[in-house]
């Protein structure tokens, strides 16, 4: 089982690096591997839910929605593999002379990783948000169904909680539970907590030596960082979820999704090409819009933070309506479920 999970892990890093690769080796100042793999699994998820919802909606079931996502997601992995396998192999062999001429923050870095993931993996969670959202995951395996019955008590539901359903984020864990045979609890908590946490931290140690060549202090802010996380929790911050409700879907727009957005503003302040960050920035805020709800008020509230006054600063006025455009996933969804709310409309379980 062990074995499975990490082979199930590293695979996981790898579609989502390939699913970046597209995004991140066209140029030179986005060559980095956090920014491909936080962007590649924004990129995989906005894709995802694209095959899922219209085979949620219509009833079908998981197994058709393992069967036919199961294609395209090959099909990306194995064109990246081929357009950009010689890349993945310099960026490999610069990454080994780095590390050679670097080895104390590299294994520093290491070391601090694999123990927040093993803190993370091995962490008790009781809380009533965790506990549905693994039972989400099972009883789709469990029933062939998408989103249908109701996960504390097993009975069919009318209509699909809207909360929920356009979070397609834990549809594919039970899609990867299917395809591999994991548990439920096995995929959530151990292989998707493992996989948010190496992606922050290879976020963190790219922000750290962004801002420091001198690798001594560059080490100084990452381990300061993630004392910050271990030490700052209390209720609902962002370092709460990450130590401790790693794999949910508020874990990752806090903690991926908004220093995401951080990183890219960085690289936009630098001189980066414009429109390759505003590309980046709306795959980010379009793959947050199918992790969680809380994305709908948290992303365009940091775009708008981080974004809006670079345009008035730079004078770049023309960059406001491509901003709008990158946040529009999150407004949309707002609205959506603000009318279901309100009682507007429903989308129910069984044709009617």
């Amino acid at each position: 089982m062990i074995i499975k999970a990490l082979l199930v892990l590293i695979v996981n890093l790898i579609v989502y690096a390939a699913f970046g690769s597209f995004f991140t080796l066209r140029k030179e100042g986005l060559r980095s591997a956090g920014i491909t793999v936080a962007v590649g699994f924004f990129a995989y998820h906005a894709l995802f839910a694209l095959v899922c919802l219209p085979i949620m909606f219509t009833y079908r079931p998981l197994s058709l929605l393992t069967l036919v996502w199961s294609i395209p997601c090959a099909a990306v992995t194995a064109l990246a593999v081929i357009l950009y396998g010689k890349r993945w192999k310099a960026w490999a062999l610069d990454l080994k002379k780095d590390v050679i001429k670097e080895k104390t923050f590299w294994i520093a870095v290491c070391l601090i990783t694999v123990l927040s993931v093993a803190l993370t993996v091995l962490a008790y969670n009781f809380t009533l948000d965790a506990a549905y959202y693994v039972a989400s995951v099972s009883t789709n395996v469990d029933t062939n169904m998408i989103n249908v019955y109701d996960p504390f008590t097993g009975s069919w539901q009318d209509h699909f909680e809207l909360r929920y359903a356009f979070a397609t984020y834990y549809v594919n864990d039970a899609v990867i539970c299917q395809l591999t045979h994991l548990p439920a609890l096995v995929e959530t908590k151990s292989v998707m907590s493992a996989v948010v946490m190496i992606t922050v931290n290879m976020l963190y140690t790219f922000i750290c030596t962004y801002f420091f060549d001198d690798r001594r202090r560059a080490l100084l802010m990452y381990a300061l960082m993630t004392a910050a996380n271990f030490m700052f929790i209390s209720i609902y911050t962002t370092s709460n979820f990450l130590m401790t409700r790693t794999y949910e879907g508020k874990s990752v727009v806090g903690n991926i999704s908004v220093i995401l957005l951080f990183v890219l503003y960085m690289l936009l302040i630098k001189g980066t090409d414009e429109r390759s960050i505003m590309i980046l920035l709306f795959i980010t805020c379009l793959g947050t819009a199918t992790v969680s709800s809380t994305a709908n008020m948290v992303i365009p509230a940091g775009v708008c933070i981080l974004f809006v006054p670079y345009a008035f600063m730079k004078k770049r006025f023309g960059i406001l309506p491509k901003i709008f455009v990158c946040i529009l996933p999150e407004i949309v969804m707002m609205l959506v479920y603000v009318l279901y709310v309100k009682g507007y409309y429903a989308i129910y379980t069984f044709p009617r």
